[in-house]
């Protein structure tokens, strides 16, 4: 068995060797744009903002690739990311992961630890078990009941977080009725779960400065700024004197969104949150419900979202008739101070 660095060229050989070796029963098939874009150095990122080296092994056997791994780190980062680890037996998988880890070791010195996780630049488009057609646009980790959770295990990596991959179909969401009830205690109490409306409201600002999210706070602000903005649900001080405060606007005090529809008809979010000083008054669970509803109004077939199976938020998700399709291990490896691979 030979095991080739992939080169910036190599696209096509990359996409046809993903597609052959992927499980097709969960992971889609890419293009060689995809597959450049996700595994082959001297490529931009799926999101070009980001910066990272990329770095991928081809194992191959006679003429044939009979392996393909890779991954990724931000230059001088002590973690770096797994992308995808293909193999049909796991003496060629070990093989391919001591090499990745050895070649990524040597382009950053500094990594002292692999993931597979959800905060990887780049993710792999899967489709969810079960009746239906529904895809998710990255998966957020390695699905427990695969063989490969039980490979990386007995190689050392560990269980950090388990998340479960949620979905609903839209057609018949409605927000429920003791939610609408709760949407009249906030509005008699003068905080309103509607649309952003640049013309009556703040801007995000204040609510991401106090949320603390940067990923949040870049995405909402490039959104405000855009010529044609995305819909965003948000929750509103009305009161006047909250208006009196901030020119005679209402303070944005929780958002969802921005929202669209996908190719696949997935209804999109980047996310969802609350001003700390507006928690505690069922203005997530009413904000989310307004998000499934109009996503649904945007024509949106359904949606899908994970979160650790112990947050919080799950139980907004089940209450709004989201069930779990899938769990998935975020994975850790440490990686010794003394050798390149393991």
């Amino acid at each position: 068995m030979k095991y080739q660095h992939a080169l910036p060229t190599d696209v096509r050989r990359a996409a046809e060797t993903y597609n052959r070796l992927r499980p097709t029963d969960c992971l889609l098939p890419i293009d060689g744009e995809e597959a450049a874009a996700l595994f082959l150095p001297g490529h931009p990122l799926p999101d070009p903002s980001l910066s990272a080296q990329k770095t991928a092994i081809f194992a191959q056997n006679d003429a044939t690739d009979a392996g393909f791994a890779a991954g990724n780190a931000a230059p001088g980062s002590e973690t770096g990311y797994v992308t995808v680890l293909l193999a049909a037996d796991d003496g060629t998988r070990r093989a391919l992961l001591d090499e990745l880890t050895a070649a990524m070791r040597a382009e950053n010195p500094s990594l002292k630890r692999l993931r597979w996780v959800f905060y990887n630049p780049c993710l792999l488009r899967w489709r969810l078990p079960g009746p239906g057609r529904f895809e998710h646009p990255g998966l957020p980790g390695v699905p427990e009941d695969s063989a490969l959770h039980a490979f990386l295990l007995a190689r050392g990596w560990r269980d950090f977080a388990q998340m479960n991959v949620y979905l609903r179909p839209l057609a018949d969401y409605r927000i429920p009725d003791g939610l609408r009830a709760r949407i009249e205690v906030n509005a008699a109490a003068g905080l309103s779960v509607r649309l952003w409306d640049p013309a009556r409201d703040t801007s995000f600002t204040p609510l991401t400065d106090a949320l603390g999210n940067d990923d949040w706070r870049r995405t909402l602000a490039a959104n405000e700024a855009s010529p044609a903005p995305l819909p965003v649900m948000i929750a509103a001080d009305e009161r006047e004197v909250t208006r009196a405060e901030y020119g005679g606007r209402a303070l944005v005090c929780g958002f969802a969104g921005p929202m669209r529809r996908t190719e696949n008809g997935r209804g999109y979010f980047a996310g969802i949150g609350i001003h700390p000083d507006y928690r505690r008054r069922g203005l997530g669970s009413t904000l989310f419900a307004s998000l499934c509803e109009g996503l649904r109004a945007l024509g949106a077939d359904y949606m899908t979202l994970f979160t650790g199976s112990d947050g919080a938020a799950r139980h907004i998700y089940e209450a709004a008739g989201f069930e779990v399709r899938r769990t998935v291990s975020a994975m850790e490896l440490s990686l010794p101070a003394d050798v390149k691979s393991r």
